[in-house]
């Protein structure tokens, strides 16, 4: 069943033919504790969270939708030695925080998703199957929300692939917080930064991250704008493809160490765009403060 929307947004005029079918084949869904329900927004940008898609974790109802997340992380982070266990999602997402993100029943999915989910046999036809996740928690700065995690099926979807599932599920599941200001930390040589940059310039905290399991980590910060949220999703919108006043490949750690340095001495630096390599590997194009913003 597609998603129903009780009161569209002009805000999501005009959408770009895949974020339009994605909204028509998929439904929202979130997993949350009860009580978080009141701080949300279950409408955000229109886009209607129906009382049958929302999850409590301490619920019997809820374990094969959070079955299906947990068989979404092993695809996108099982190689990264970066998979969730159970306890780690349902202590730092599930209950404090929101897993929201997009999904279908297993009966509209193309048999490779559904071998996918282990959800190949008929009485598993009415299981809810998370497609996408954004795993968020709210920090103890008023409106601020850390993300801690992206992931879309799209990765393993070959016979019905789902491009911009990941922008998607995070454009709106920021609104879905109310977010005045999201964080983040994600690896430099990571294939999902563009989705994070299209939605918000990304100041950058930090670029050297001992405390996590990959140091190769930056931490960042973005002020929250409506309009920007959803201006990826429109026809016409592209990346910006020039600028930035210096760059630091992903990989040279001695640069990113350095930069690293810089921002504890008070730089300001935003990140500006992804460079894909010809040779492999990327390039990010940095700017720092005063710079014209993209």
């Amino acid at each position: 069943m597609p998603l129903t929307a009780s009161a569209p947004s002009p805000l999501l005029a005009d959408l770009s033919p895949r974020y339009a079918r994605l909204l028509s084949t998929c439904e929202p869904y979130l997993v949350t504790s009860r009580e978080n329900l009141g701080a949300l927004e279950l409408a955000p940008f229109g886009v209607e969270v129906t009382e049958g898609r929302v999850y409590e974790p301490t619920r019997l109802r809820s374990r094969r939708v959070i079955d299906g997340l947990h068989h979404l992380d092993g695809v996108c982070f099982g190689d990264q030695s970066m998979l969730m266990p159970r306890w780690v999602l349902f202590d730092c997402g599930e209950f404090p925080g929101v897993v929201f993100g997009f999904g279908r029943e297993a009966r509209a999915l193309p048999v490779d998703l559904r071998r996918a989910y282990r959800v190949e046999g008929v009485e598993d036809d009415e299981v809810f199957v998370p497609l996408s996740m954004w795993v968020a928690l709210r920090c103890a700065e008023e409106g601020a929300w850390f993300g801690h995690n992206l992931s879309s099926a799209n990765l393993v979807a070959e016979q019905e692939p789902l491009p911009g599932l990941g922008l998607l599920t995070k454009a709106v599941g920021v609104r879905l917080t109310r977010a005045t200001r999201q964080y983040g930390a994600t690896q430099w040589g990571s294939s999902s930064l563009n989705v994070h940059l299209a939605l918000g310039d990304m100041r950058l905290l930090g670029a050297w991250t001992p405390a996590h399991t990959h140091p190769e980590t930056f931490v960042y910060a973005i002020d929250v704008e409506a309009e920007r949220l959803v201006a990826p999703l429109r026809s016409g919108w592209s990346r910006p493809v020039a600028g930035g006043e210096r760059f630091v490949d992903a990989g040279d750690e001695a640069a990113i160490q350095a930069l690293h340095g810089e921002l504890e001495d008070g730089a300001s630096v935003w990140l500006h765009r992804v460079e894909r390599r010809e040779a492999g590997g990327q390039r990010l194009w940095l700017r720092e403060a005063g710079a014209a913003a993209p």
